[in-house]
């Protein structure tokens, strides 16, 4: 039986991508209304910044926003990735799960195709908390 978990962004790189382009706007007006050339300068640094700020986090958002689901069969796990890759993972690959119970809500899965992440934020807390509980009486049975 495979069981299938929402994996999205979390809504707050939304809320940042788009702080980020109005902190821009302000700055940007604030750059072209100043009067001295360091004061437009500093805040013309602070508007890049902001630019920056949120066209990554929305850059972030979206791409990640219809990645698929998160994938957790009888003796595997699917794990959406960058760039729209998901990786399978076979139980038997896994060499070691760290840092499930660490403070940032984070699992690690070390296996033979490298480390790979599913974090908390990107979840609901029951579908993580099912998620952590299965890998947890996989790692104790093994």
């Amino acid at each position: 039986m495979t069981e299938e978990y929402k994996y999205r962004p979390p809504i707050k790189y939304l809320y940042t991508g788009l702080g980020g382009l109005v902190i821009s706007v302000i700055f940007g007006l604030a750059m072209i209304k100043g009067d001295e050339i360091w004061f437009s300068i500093i805040v013309g640094i602070f508007c890049l910044m902001g630019l920056a700020l949120g066209i990554g986090f929305l850059t972030i958002f979206f791409r990640k926003l219809n990645v698929g689901n998160l994938k957790l069969g009888n003796d595997f796990l699917e794990i959406p990735g960058r760039w729209k890759e998901r990786t399978k993972i076979n139980f038997n690959d896994i060499l070691d799960i760290g840092e499930i119970d660490s403070y940032d809500n984070v699992i690690e899965i070390e296996s033979k195709l490298g480390i790979h992440l599913i974090e908390r934020n990107w979840m609901k807390q029951k579908e993580f908390d099912n998620v952590k509980r299965r890998l947890q009486e996989y790692w104790m049975n093994k």
